[in-house]
C-alpha cells in the first residue's frame, strides 16, 4: 500500500487540528472552572446540571415568598400590636365610666375619647401594606374593608378569604387574615352565653357575665332568671251548695281584671296547681301576668317586668240569697252569699325568691335570693348583685358574633346616655358590665391570632432555614458534576501542550519527506 505525500500532509493537520481542539477545550474548561461546556460533553450529568439548576431557582422563588410571607405577617402584628393596646384603654375607660362617682357630663367626656380609639380602631383594620393593599379585606386587596355605615353601624366590604403562598414543594403558609375573622367573628359575652337584664326591670339587680362550670352539660338553650311573687293559691276548688232552692254555684277567678277561668259546680274543676298556671298562662298576653309552679307553690310574675300590682279576683255566683252557699277558691277566698267576691293583691317588692326557666317553659332550678350568690343550672353559672324586686327577670342565651367596633359602638352609646330603661341607672352598669365581658373576648381573640402570628413567623424562619440548607446541598451536589477538577485539568492542558508541540515538529518532518527533495 502506498501512502502519498498529500495524505501525509493531510493526516498531520488533522492530528494537529484535533490535539488543538481538546487542548482548546481544556483551556476554556479552565477559564470558566466548568467541566461540562455543551450537553455532548456529558448528555447523563448535563441532565442532573439542569434539574440541580432547576430545583435551586425553583427553591430561591419559595425564599422570595417566604420574605413576602414574613413582611405580611410583621405587618400584621404591628396592626394587632396597636388594636391590643386600643382595646385595653378602652376597657380602662369603661372601667372608669362604670363608676358611681361620675355623672352624665364626665361620662360624655369619657365617651369622646372612647369615639377617637373608635378611629384608631378602623385605621388599625385598615392597614395597607406596600403594594398598597388592604391586609385585612381578604381576596379584596384593593377595596377598604372597613368602613361607618348610617346610624353608627360598620360596614364590612372585604370577604373571607386567607392569602396563602408556597414556601416549598408541599407548603403553603396564610400571609394574611381576613377582617371577617380578626374583627367580626367575636364571641360576645364570656364566649359562651350572654346575660342581659330586661330593660323593664324596676329593681336594681346587676347580672354577673357568668361563667362555665360543666362545658358537657350546655344544650345551648335560652333561660329566664325570674323574681316572682309568692301566693297562697293551693290545688282545690270547693263548692258548698247548701240544698234549698235549685240552683248551679259558679266560680270565676280574674287576673288584672281579664277572666281566666270559669267553672260551675256540675263540671270538675282544675285539681293541680300546673293545671291552674298553665290555665292561668294561657291569657297572659292579655294580662301580662305568668304563673309559675316550683314544688306545692304557685308563683305570679309580670311578663314584661313591671312595678304594677298584681290584682287576683275570686268570685262566685249561681247562687239564690238565703240559702247559706258558698265557695272556697284556689287563693283560699272564702266566699260567701253577703262577700261574693274577694281580691288579692299582689304588690311588688324586694326580690326573696328565683327561678330559671326554659324555653319550654321548664323549671330549671329555683331558690332564696342571696345577694352575689351563685345561680347554676345545666353548666351555666351566674350571680345578681343588689336588690331585684319581684317580677324582675334576666336572660341567658347563647353567644353569638359581634363585632369589635359594635362593642365599642355599645360603650359609646351607654356612656352618651343612650340606655333607656324604667332605672337607667342599673341598666347603664349592666350596659357597661356587658361591654366589658364583650371587650375581653375581643383582646382574648386579637391575642389569639397574634400567637398564630408568633407561630407563623416561627414556621416562615424554619422553613427558610431548610430552604437554604436544600439549595447548598443541591449547590454541592452539581459542583460534584459541574465544577472542573483543577488539579487534572491542568495536568491534561500540560500534557496536550506537549502532545501539540510533538505534533507540530512531526509535522514539520513529515513536510521534508517529499520524494523532490532527494531530486
Amino acid at each position: 500500500m502506498r501512502v502519498s505525500t498529500k495524505q501525509l500532509s493531510l493526516d498531520a493537520i488533522n492530528i494537529l487540528l484535533d490535539r488543538q481542539r481538546k487542548l482548546g477545550k481544556t483551556q476554556q474548561q479552565l477559564a470558566t472552572g466548568r467541566r461540562i461546556l455543551t450537553p455532548s460533553d456529558d448528555p447523563t450529568g448535563a441532565t442532573r446540571i439542569l434539574n440541580f439548576k432547576q430545583s435551586i431557582q425553583t427553591t430561591e422563588k419559595y425564599q422570595a415568598n417566604i420574605d413576602i410571607a414574613t413582611q405580611y405577617t410583621q405587618l400584621e402584628e404591628t396592626a394587632l400590636e396597636t388594636v391590643g393596646t386600643t382595646i385595653r384603654r378602652i376597657r380602662e375607660l369603661a372601667v372608669q365610666g362604670n363608676n358611681d362617682s361620675q355623672n352624665a357630663e364626665t361620662r360624655k367626656m369619657i365617651a369622646s375619647e372612647v369615639r377617637q380609639r373608635l378611629d384608631e380602631l378602623l385605621a388599625a383594620a385598615n392597614t395597607k401594606n406596600a403594594n398598597g393593599e388592604y391586609i385585612f379585606a381578604g381576596y379584596q386587596g384593593k377595596t377598604r374593608p372597613f368602613a361607618k355605615g348610617p346610624n353608627d353601624t360598620f360596614v364590612y366590604n372585604g370577604d373571607q378569604g386567607q392569602r396563602q403562598l408556597q414556601i416549598s414543594e408541599a407548603r403553603q403558609v396564610v400571609s394574611s387574615d381576613s377582617g371577617s375573622r380578626v374583627f367580626l367573628e367575636i364571641s360576645n359575652g364570656n364566649g359562651s352565653f350572654v346575660v342581659n337584664d330586661n330593660l323593664s326591670n324596676s329593681g336594681n339587680g346587676i347580672i354577673d357575665p357568668g361563667s362555665v362550670v360543666d362545658p358537657t352539660q350546655l344544650d345551648g338553650d335560652t333561660y329566664s332568671i325570674v323574681f316572682p311573687s309568692s301566693t297562697s293559691a293551693g290545688s282545690s276548688l270547693s263548692f258548698n251548695d247548701v240544698i234549698g232552692t235549685d240552683d248551679t254555684l259558679s266560680y270565676s277567678l280574674q287576673i288584672n281584671g281579664t277572666t281566666v277561668y270559669t267553672v260551675d259546680e256540675t263540671g270538675t274543676p282544675i285539681n293541680t296547681l300546673s293545671g291552674l298556671a298553665n290555665q292561668i298562662n294561657t291569657a297572659s298576653g292579655t294580662t301580662n301576668v305568668r304563673a309559675y309552679v316550683v314544688g306545692s307553690n304557685l308563683y305570679l310574675a309580670n311578663v314584661p317586668p313591671s312595678a304594677a300590682d298584681i290584682t287576683v279576683n275570686e268570685s262566685f255566683s249561681g247562687f239564690t240569697g238565703g240559702d247559706g252557699d258558698t265557695v272556697t277558691g284556689y287563693f283560699g277566698s272564702a266566699l260567701t252569699e253577703s262577700a261574693a267576691s274577694n281580691t288579692i293583691t299582689l304588690s311588688q317588692a324586694d326580690a326573696t325568691f328565683y327561678l330559671v326557666e326554659d324555653s319550654q317553659g321548664n323549671i330549671e332550678t329555683s331558690g332564696t335570693y342571696q345577694d352575689g350568690a351563685a345561680i347554676t343550672f345545666n353548666g351555666y353559672q351566674t350571680s345578681i348583685s343588689g336588690t331585684p324586686r319581684t317580677s324582675d327577670s334576666f336572660s341567658v342565651t347563647p353567644s353569638g358574633n359581634q363585632s369589635l367596633f359594635t362593642t365599642v359602638q355599645n360603650l359609646v352609646t351607654a356612656l352618651e346616655g343612650g340606655v333607656t330603661a324604667t332605672n337607667s341607672t342599673t341598666a347603664f352598669h349592666n350596659a357597661v358590665n356587658r361591654v366589658l365581658a364583650d371587650l375581653e373576648m375581643a383582646e382574648g381573640q386579637i391575642l389569639g391570632i397574634r400567637a398564630e402570628l408568633g407561630g407563623r413567623l416561627n414556621t416562615l424562619e424554619d422553613q427558610k432555614n431548610l430552604n437554604a440548607d436544600y439549595i447548598l446541598d443541591l449547590q454541592q451536589v452539581n459542583s460534584l458534576t459541574e465544577d472542573l477538577d483543577y488539579a487534572k485539568a491542568v495536568s491534561d492542558l500540560n500534557l496536550q501542550t506537549v502532545g501539540l508541540e510533538a505534533a507540530q515538529q512531526s509535522y514539520l518532518r513529515i513536510q521534508n519527506l517529499s520524494l523532490f527533495n532527494f531530486l
